[in-house]
């Protein structure tokens, strides 16, 4: 499809909305956003937030606002710096029409605000390849595309079409301001070491080029330069005459001086830039810059297209200066991207048929799940600095959970990914927090070493999913290196000399894991630094002045650890029982350890009999959190130990204890979802750290924080809970709410309530949160019920759907496996397998009849078909 018939189509769907309120309520997010065609997302700028999509592959960043807001990074290396709400965009596009005085100018994006003298609509449309801002106005459709390429190249087409019966004379001007460096940050000598030029147009082109150079220290005696190129194309249609063309390099010629910003330039409103510079550098801000005036008969259009390539070497930089790109090649780039992002994902798909109760639109919802593939899918791939800091690396824990999402559908990735992980191991089992990449052979990279606990518990767990699912036992035989921690504090670590296998480094860590326990007292698992609640910090602190870390014990973590010892000896009895007997010896008494101390200290009771399961507790059991009585001598209630103590399995050892978790549950209930504490922590609570500075109600401060509330819908599902299982998911989905802060087609990582502060609903942010591979693994394992196991798999979909219908599909091992669910409301479950009645096997634990596969039958089928009736 054309550039300009994906226009005309968004524009076409728009105006559908706005004139079919039914079609629009099915369709509608909170936050002025819609689901369309192709499960596009179609956005209108609003002010109580953003909405934003994530473009660009192999560590590069390119983030694209429903504002109009734009800015990339690779690594710590930023084409364009995130401007902050309010500021100057770092890309700006405008069109002025000529007035009685000067031009009555508009942005053709949302931003930057302007008192603007002509009437507008603007809506922008996201693709998983690319963005679309469209602005109408004086009968003239203005569209801006963006989208970056494999090869990093960013794109920008800039339209217009005259849709009126009269002629239109306008001008179309375009602004960048790139940032081409190393830092987190613009500082006051910037502008001395960089320049930028008007460049002559090559042969075939009709628009001259920029070249920006920013010189950077390479190292202490040298500058390098890193080059920013912008090629420009220029066509018309018949009745479409360029009148004027000019350009700048002047930030100060383009918004009228240093007082001045983009909000009000000067040069726009006299529809001229003057005298210009052709060459700025070192005394103002240099940038590429320019402003077209056009004429347009009835039905012409134009089309401006500016491609910036950014590269290192000279050799490079005039290879891209020479490399204008037609409007035909432009166009078949989008195209191939939007097939391969279609391909994406294609192993997993799934389809929710008409919704019998709740809040849950399905056509919402179906849509809404493509993308939640593509969130857990760059959650799992990232190569650090998402949120763009000194710090923003890539997390152990966060990384490993979202690839135990990715292995469903994207096995060969999650693979790659685990391997690149493991590599940053310590000798001794122990995971940093955080990883960096190293920028070249011999290079120490940045890394978060704090001990963490549980960083090594996801790992193991992870890869226990992968191979149930791939049955790829050649993993287990890859060899991966190791560093040594030098200085936690300073963040120093070391390549080591040692390589090992996967399977060695499952044993390093479950050896980690396993010594850094209370032996002497509870045999339950130490806190040290914190475990997955970061903000809750300090149970791990010793009273003794002597060393940094006591006999505190997060009780989540314990339980990880106790399902980890299971799922080592599950595996190592299906390689070879013999040879690892010593090890399965020890990781079963292991559990039998960690079982007895959890059943006598993390379950407590006061003296009316109520019973409560701990968070844990500080150094000698000298406080509690999530006790009767905290530090702060409240009654209070966490998540994460009850939901884990039914994730982990002690919940199959005595069910009795499912009434206190439901009280729990209650207790933590709200209309976001279930809450990480209630109550919350007031300032200055001792021995729980930092979780007392965050405000109350927001994060993990008394709020629903999604990733751990997604945590207690599945502990409710497996507990046989299923109609609160999904009255929780569907307080927990960002589009079931009246409004939400961020983008409302992905997860978010929370929703705040403080009536005292006036916050209601809002997240600190989306994208890059673990509460996707929660909420996607909860479909995959307990909605549709496939749970992969060594030798086969359970088929076990959820008792209760609110769906008419559903069907999900799989590819296991080169099989296509199709679940197909019907809710005929029989009061009985019936199975078939490729058409053929089977009996299933009822499970106590889940209260429901569930299915077994084999692995011969997976192998023997290449096409699986389960029909489930209920």
């Amino acid at each position: 499809m054309s550039f300009f018939n994906r226009v005309n189509e968004y524009a076409n769907e728009y105006h559908t909305l706005k004139s079919n309120e039914t079609l629009a309520k099915e369709k509608e997010m909170p936050g002025k956003a819609f689901f369309i065609k192709n499960n596009n997302i179609l956005a209108i700028p609003r002010e109580d937030g953003d909405c934003r999509y994530p473009f660009g592959q192999n560590g590069f960043n390119y983030w694209v606002y429903a504002s109009g807001y734009i800015h990339s990074n690779e690594g710590l290396f930023s084409p364009y710096l995130r401007a902050s709400e309010g500021q100057e965009p770092k890309i700006a596009f405008f069109a002025g029409f000529k007035g009685k005085e000067g031009y009555k100018v508009i942005p053709i994006l949302s931003v930057p605000v302007m008192d603007e003298q002509v009437q507008t609509e603007r809506y922008t449309v996201f693709t998983k390849a690319s963005a679309y801002y469209v602005t109408e106005a004086e009968g003239i459709t203005f569209a801006i595309r963006t989208f970056v390429d494999a090869d990093k190249k960013m794109y920008y087409t800039v339209s217009a079409t005259n849709n009126t019966e009269e002629k239109k004379e306008f001008f179309v001007s375009s602004y960048f301001n790139p940032f081409l460096k190393n830092a987190v940050m613009e500082g006051a000598e910037n502008r001395w070491f960089r320049q930028a030029t008007v460049m002559p147009k090559n042969e075939g082109q009709n628009l001259n080029n920029f070249l920006i150079e920013v010189y950077e220290e390479r190292d202490r005696g040298a500058m390098a330069p890193n080059y920013g190129v912008f090629t420009r194309h220029l066509t018309l249609s018949e009745g479409a005459e360029l009148v004027a063309s000019e350009e700048t390099t002047s930030r100060n010629d383009y918004v009228g001086g240093v007082r001045s910003s983009l909000h009000t330039p000067a040069s726009l409103y006299k529809g001229t830039f003057g005298d210009t510079k052709k060459v700025a550098t070192f005394t103002e801000v240099s940038v590429a810059a320019d402003m077209l005036h056009l004429i347009l008969e009835k039905g012409a259009s134009m089309r401006e297209d500016i491609v910036m390539t950014y590269c290192f070497e000279d050799e490079d930089m005039e290879v891209a200066i020479r490399g204008g790109s037609t409007p035909e090649v432009i166009d078949e780039a989008e195209e191939a991207i939007i097939k391969a992002e279609a391909m994406h994902g294609e192993n997993m798909k799934a389809v929710f048929g008409k919704r019998l109760s709740g809040e849950i639109k399905e056509e919402v919802f179906n849509a809404f799940f493509e993308h939640l593939k593509k969130q857990v899918e760059f959650c799992s791939v990232i190569k650090g600095y998402i949120q763009l800091s000194s710090f923003s690396l890539i997390g152990i824990r966060d990384v490993f959970q979202a690839l135990e999402g990715l292995v469903f559908y994207e096995p060969e990735v999650a693979r790659e990914k685990m391997l690149e992980a493991l590599n940053f191991v310590q000798p001794d089992g122990r995971c940093p927090r955080q990883y960096s990449l190293p920028r070249f052979e011999g290079d120490t990279p940045n890394m978060d070493l704090r001990p963490f606990i549980d960083q090594g518990v996801w790992v193991i767990s992870t890869i226990a999913t992968y191979l149930r699912f791939t049955q790829d036992f050649n993993f287990l035989n890859e060899t991966c290196g190791y560093y040594d921690f030098v200085n936690d504090k300073a963040h120093l670590a070391k390549k080591s000399d040692k390589t090992s296998s996967v399977l060695d480094h499952l044993f390093d860590i479950m050896n980690y894991l396993l010594t850094n326990r209370d032996h002497d007292y509870t045999k339950c698992v130490c806190a040290l630094y914190g475990d997955w609640n970061d903000a809750l910090d300090g149970l791990g602190v010793s009273k003794r002045k002597d060393r940094e870390y006591g006999t505190g014990v997060s009780v989540m973590a314990t339980l990880q650890v106790y399902q980890n010892c299971h799922e080592m000896i599950e595996l190592l009895e299906i390689l070879d029982t013999e040879k690892y007997a010593d090890k399965i010896a020890e990781y079963k008494q292991a559990m039998v350890e960690i079982e007895e101390g959890l059943v006598k200290y993390a379950i407590i009771e006061n003296e009316e009999g109520e019973k409560r399961l701990v968070h844990g507790w500080g150094d000698e059991r000298s406080y509690f959190v999530g006790s009767f009585d905290d530090p702060d001598h409240e009654s209070r209630d966490g998540i994460t130990s009850n939901a884990f103590w039914v994730l982990a399995g002690m919940y199959d050892k005595d069910m009795s204890i499912k009434d206190t978790i439901l009280g729990a549950y209650d207790r933590l209930g709200s209309k976001y979802g279930l809450k990480t504490f209630e109550p919350h922590f007031e300032k200055g609570t001792p021995g729980v750290g930092r979780i007392p500075n965050l405000p109350k109600g927001t994060a993990e401060n008394g709020a629903a924080y999604i990733h751990a509330s997604t945590f207690g819908v599945m502990s409710l599902f497996r507990m046989g809970e299923t109609e609160r299982a999904w009255e929780e998911l569907s307080k927990c989905l960002p589009f079931t709410h009246e409004k939400v802060s961020v983008s409302p087609y992905v997860m978010p990582n929370s929703y705040g309530y403080n009536e005292e502060k006036q916050i209601d609903g809002e997240s600190m942010q989306d994208w890059q949160t673990g509460s996707s591979n929660v909420v996607l693994k909860t479909f995959i394992r307990f909605v549709f019920g496939v749970e992969p196991q060594y030798k086969g798999l359970w088929i076990q979909p959820s008792m209760h759907i609110p769906f008419a219908t559903t069907e999900f599909a799989l590819k296991v091992r080169g099989t296509n496996l199709v679940l197909k669910y019907s809710n005929n409301e029989t009061g009985k479950r019936t199975f078939k397998i490729n058409g053929e009645i089977q009996e299933g096997i009822y499970d106590d634990v889940m209260k429901l009849k569930k299915l077994w596969i084999s692995n011969e039958f997976i192998v023997n089928n290449k096409e699986i078909v389960v029909e489930i009736l209920d």
